[in-house]
């Protein structure tokens, strides 16, 4: 694939699945509109009706660079991000958490390594990567990726990273499934590598939720929950017709 070796002629879409993010966002759109600068064409946000009126507030900021995608009917991250990926219109599409878990300041450093590479994954399991949420957390986080590496391939190390930089002509042959959470970045990464694109992966550093509600860090019973399905959707990739 010929790439682009300008890399200030890349256009930016950055797409944030939102729920209940009332009190993070604006700090979110701020901080990602700095970071990216003039290279950012839009930040698409997609709120699943938020019942504390995220979209109201969105709807009210009235923000240039905002385009809000209200769903209604359906809810669901992959869903979410899959809508969002569908509507970008940038050269390149970044997503992430609206709650800051992850950081808007870190976007320049994947989208600079898209003049060599086709993905770039924000990674907590490369050097300079870091994950400082509790050690329980941390744990069955590593245990997956390993599981995932084992039956998937040691070509990616953050099978459940959830921050990329992906040109778009990626999307042309890679497709996530829009259903469950955080599975689908385990089909992303690995579809991705299946089908021949360059993938690097950038040291991120994990942050403590400044608010918002977030399925992955919940109780004991959700982390199995969650655990369970990204395990059998590693298996359907390895062993299915995906």
């Amino acid at each position: 694939m010929q790439l682009n070796n300008n890399l200030n002629e890349f256009k930016v879409s950055v797409v944030l699945p939102s729920y209940n993010e009332r009190d993070s966002i604006v700090e979110a759109i701020n901080r990602i509109n700095n970071a990216v600068g003039e290279q950012l064409l839009e930040i698409i946000i997609v709120d699943d009706n938020s019942p504390d009126l995220t979209w109201k507030l969105l709807e009210e900021l009235n923000h240039p660079k905002v385009k809000l995608i209200r769903r209604i009917n359906e809810k669901g991250l992959a869903s979410s991000l899959d809508d969002g990926i569908r509507a970008a219109q940038g050269d390149v599409i970044v997503w992430l958490d609206a709650d800051l878990g992850l950081s808007p300041e870190e976007i320049p450093g994947l989208v600079s390594q898209l003049n060599k590479y086709d993905v770039a994954i924000g990674s907590r399991y490369v050097k300079g990567g870091k994950d400082p949420r509790p050690a329980f957390r941390v744990f069955v986080s590593i245990l997956i990726n390993l599981y995932a590496m084992t039956f998937l391939g040691f070509g990616v190390r953050d099978y459940t990273s959830g921050f990329a930089a992906v040109r778009k002509e990626v999307f042309d042959k890679v497709h996530f499934s829009r259903k469950g959470f955080g599975e689908y970045f385990i089909d992303f990464a690995y579809k991705s590598k299946k089908a021949g694109y360059k993938i690097i992966e950038m040291p991120c550093v994990y942050q403590v939720r400044s608010g918002g509600v977030s399925k992955s860090d919940g109780d004991l019973g959700t982390l199995f929950s969650l655990g369970k399905d990204y395990g059998l959707r590693v298996l359907k990739l390895r062993f299915g017709k995906d």
